[in-house]
């Protein structure tokens, strides 16, 4: 529904109910009852905007600054991956290099392997969680402007909540030879949520709502 706005001085008749200040950098609702807030043209502009309680209506992620996002998440967490792998490869490859007839110095070289590949799953996992439960970001999420929170004061979830926030995607990606498409399923998932929120299967589990931080 497309909202009107009246410039600071300009003359007229009241905003409606719903109705959002031009020059309010919060965009606070003249009135409006908690929850999804409808579309309105903000500087020529249309945003989506959702109501949190005592912040008024803020507005919410696009799914294109959402997958850019995660596009850039996966980078950082490449080229990180990418460098303990190089690590436990030179520790096999060093240890195959050592003959001493018992197979000690193979075993050592295995195990220093699996040390690192569950290290890096630790990593990924508390990139993760660890961001989004304390600041609501991680490093692409800030890039690109956008945070995860609480709808009901704005607020960063916490570290239950990015635990299981995330936990969601990895559920998904252990189904059987489609686990992938499920992982791609539950980010895609806010694209055809019918509260309005934008939620992902992963948000309306963690009961979280991602927003931008750009207005």
């Amino acid at each position: 529904m497309t909202q009107q706005f009246q410039e600071p001085g300009q003359t007229g008749s009241p905003a409606p109910a719903g109705a959002y200040s031009a020059s309010s950098p919060n965009m606070v609702p003249a009135q409006s009852a908690p929850g999804v807030v409808g579309v309105g043209s903000v500087a020529g502009q249309v945003a989506e905007y959702i109501e949190i309680p005592g912040r008024g209506a803020v507005k919410m992620a696009s799914m294109s600054q959402r997958l850019i996002a995660r596009i850039l998440d996966g980078v950082i967490l490449g080229i990180v991956l990418g460098i303990l792998m190089g690590v436990a490869i030179a520790l096999i490859a060093a240890a195959a290099s050592v003959e001493d007839g018992s197979g000690a110095a193979a075993g050592v070289g295995f195990l220093g392997f699996l040390g690192l590949m569950t290290l890096a799953m630790v990593l990924v996992y508390a990139y993760e969680a660890v961001m989004i439960g304390f600041w609501g970001a991680t490093v692409g999420k800030m890039i690109m402007k956008v945070k995860v929170v609480k709808p009901r004061d704005g607020n960063a979830p916490g570290i239950g909540s990015g635990i299981v926030r995330y936990l969601i995607p990895g559920i998904c990606a252990l189904i059987p030879f489609i686990g992938w498409l499920g992982t791609l399923a539950c980010y895609v998932s806010p694209t055809f949520d019918s509260s309005g929120r934008r939620q992902g299967w992963h948000d309306k589990v963690a009961n979280t709502v991602v927003v931008s931080t750009s207005v």
